[in-house]
């Protein structure tokens, strides 16, 4: 009997891990998301319905794969039942805001203007970056982007003076000469018979890859282009990997994708661990003034406790946030000067009027009216990210929603700035002069128009980004007219940022100086 009773206790003690685990795992994929889902209903927040473990992915892989199938037949600025099907879907089945779901996380869709001021100025602190998939962390790794609290705020000074405005000016040069390199490729294209036209989004990719490279490390532009070509094979896996993400544990299996993604990590860590020794190996003093330079000077004056591995996360940080940012501005702003031609004639006798055929100098870009109205009607209507996410580490309200812990966001930065209660009756029409009186003024709230995001964290890079877009835009300008090929198919994708599925072919009529 009391062996029976000692195995039926040891029996009893092994079995409450297992339980435990068990409990977990039903709280996680089944009773927390139906307590959610039942709490938001109760207030009349609608939604499709819960599925365990897979959540709403099969309705969103399905209606994604379907707007994909074909470019859209004409070119339309009503572009979110392409890129965004799922909000575009639900939005009209079940109202705004709605609650739908990736796996077992929870997505509150959020298009107020007042709610997602909210969201972004977190008073409270309570409103986070939610954590993402492992494997997604080799490309957006653990820099300004995703890092919280002290952490983020350390960060946040170190990188700032890197994009303070007497910096920028000093990175002008750099620009004007990279862009003056592409150009010149054009020049010699276009006197090519058998050249008939020129892939831009192409073109703007490789552009944007050097300014990176140069401006954030100088000197070791080899080795920074080396590495920003590896970050974009990690771009194409990331692709793969968004959906298989969410299985629990696959980012430990050694498939053929883990163990290729693991090698480009080991490549990526190794090169730029090895530019980063390379410069602390100069005197503190000949830090050089680059991206790199800026970040290990602030890290010995200001903060000594920032790693290496820090620094590193941050170059990693700067290539992929700043490379995809610029691509996309200057590219959907070409496609609609290719397509407004009288926009394109106004924008060139204010380049002409101001520099003539000099090239542009830092003093003088921020007296481009128009350019400047163009770039924010462009980033209106084709915002480089078109939603960003936020989940709540506590109960509380949203406005007048009672927001249980755990609860995710989506805030919809596309579905804000084409709104047209916000923007008016013309809010999917390019009319750049809607910007004439400034940002504040283009819509009836100022928080609807974000394409930078909003609050403490807004992007860090936005005037390097402008900068960048108003010196290549005047460049091409003085050398270009240019309109949309026959052979251009309106697709605009989201592919981490929103891109043309099918390259941007433009026909280039270069001017007589």
């Amino acid at each position: 009997m009391a062996l029976c009773a000692l195995w039926a206790v040891a029996s009893l003690l092994l079995s409450l891990p297992l339980a435990l685990l068990i409990w977990k795992v039903l709280s996680l994929l089944v009773w927390e998301p139906l307590r959610m889902q039942k709490c938001l209903r109760d207030q009349g927040i609608g939604g499709p319905p819960y599925r365990i473990f897979v959540g709403n992915l099969r309705e969103i892989i399905a209606m994604t794969k379907a707007s994909r199938a074909s470019p859209l037949p004409h070119i339309t600025h009503d572009i979110m039942p392409r890129v965004l099907p799922d909000f575009s879907t639900w939005s009209e089945q079940y109202g705004k805001p709605f609650l739908y779901w990736q796996g077992w996380k929870s997505r509150l869709a959020v298009v107020d203007p007042e709610l997602c001021k909210e969201l972004f100025t977190n008073k409270f602190g309570h409103y986070v970056k939610p954590a993402i998939p492992k494997q997604m962390n080799d490309l957006l790794v653990n820099g300004l982007v995703l890092l919280e609290g002290e952490k983020w705020a350390q960060h946040r000074k170190i990188v700032n003076p890197a994009f303070f405005l007497d910096k920028l000016k000093g990175m002008v040069p750099i620009i004007v000469t990279l862009t003056n390199g592409m150009l010149e490729k054009w020049k010699r294209e276009s006197e090519n018979p058998a050249c008939k036209e020129i892939d831009a989004f192409k073109e703007f990719h490789g552009l944007a890859a050097d300014f990176i490279t140069h401006t954030a490390f100088g000197s070791s532009y080899a080795e920074g282009k080396q590495v920003f070509l590896l970050q974009y094979e990690q771009q194409a896996l990331l692709l793969k990997l968004s959906f298989s993400a969410l299985i629990p544990g696959i980012r430990f299996l050694p498939t053929a994708v883990n163990r290729y993604r693991w090698k480009l990590r080991k490549q990526i860590e190794a090169t730029l661990l090895k530019i980063v020794k390379k410069r602390l190996s100069l005197p503190s003093d000949d830090y050089g003034s680059d991206l790199l330079g800026l970040m290990l000077s602030a890290r010995k004056e200001e903060d000594p406790t920032m790693t290496l591995q820090d620094i590193i996360d941050e170059c990693k940080t700067f290539f992929f946030a700043g490379h995809e940012t610029t691509t996309s501005l200057i590219t959907w702003t070409v496609m609609l000067l290719a397509n407004h031609p009288e926009w394109q004639e106004s924008a060139r006798k204010e380049v002409l009027s101001l520099f003539g055929t000099s090239c542009p100098n830092a003093d003088l870009l921020n007296h481009l009216k128009i350019i400047g109205m163009i770039l924010q009607e462009s980033l209106r209507l084709y915002p480089p990210v078109t939603g960003t996410l936020r989940e709540t580490t506590r109960d509380g309200k949203l406005g007048n929603i009672f927001i249980p812990k755990g609860t995710g966001f989506f805030v919809g930065v596309l579905p804000l700035h084409v709104d047209r209660e916000l923007w008016g009756d013309d809010a999917l029409e390019f009319n750049p002069l809607r910007f004439a009186n400034g940002v504040l003024k283009a819509c009836k709230h100022p928080s609807a128009f974000v394409p930078f995001g909003s609050g403490p964290r807004v992007c860090v890079g936005q005037n390097f980004a402008m900068m960048e877009a108003k010196i290549t835009l005047c460049m091409i300008l003085q050398k270009f007219r240019f309109r949309l090929s026959p052979g251009y198919r309106h697709a605009p994708t989201v592919i981490l940022t929103m891109q043309p599925e099918h390259g941007l072919q433009i026909l280039l009529e270069p001017l007589v100086a």
